[in-house]
């Protein structure tokens, strides 16, 4: 029997279990040679998140009282932007990602968006796939002249 999934809000409360979600769920891509922050993420810029002078909105997925992923949505442009998605390492390959995403799509079209956009790196060996199997198409390419690979502007109509 598996455990049963909960996405819900986040909340500042859940701060010191994101710290080290982020940080391990981010080894991964940082294993594989993309650059990221995320794996020395501290409290202090995950609690920076939920300043309400920057609209945003974070969601967890938590399983028996763990929480085991995490996406947000910046709404400070005219269209809605995912990032941070992050899922445990032992949670991966279970659909939690794609019931994160779902909850966000949801949430976008709650709140009169027609389109949600995201950014992933070129070449990413499961993003990429993950963001096009979920119906998001390529409309950007940012180069990047400090890494070996460019971020990728995915959107998808709600």
């Amino acid at each position: 029997m598996s455990a049963r999934i909960e996405i819900r809000p986040a909340t500042t409360d859940d701060v010191t279990a994101l710290v080290p979600l982020y940080r391990t769920a981010y080894q991964t891509t940082a294993d594989l040679g993309y650059p990221t922050g995320m794996t020395d993420v501290d409290p202090e810029y995950v609690r920076s998140w939920f300043d309400p002078e920057e609209p945003s909105a974070e969601f967890v997925a938590e399983r028996d009282g763990d929480i085991v992923g995490a996406v947000r949505v910046l709404e400070s442009e005219d269209h809605p932007f995912a990032e941070r998605l992050a899922v445990a390492p032992d949670a991966q390959d279970r659909g939690i990602g794609t019931r994160l995403f779902e909850r966000v799509e949801a949430y976008a079209r709650e709140q009169g968006y027609d389109r949600l956009q995201l950014g992933t790196y070129t070449g990413h060996p499961f993003l990429v796939d993950f963001y096009e199997a979920r119906g998001y198409e390529r409309y950007t390419v940012w180069e990047n002249d400090d890494a070996d690979h460019d971020y990728v502007g995915y959107e998808k109509p709600l």
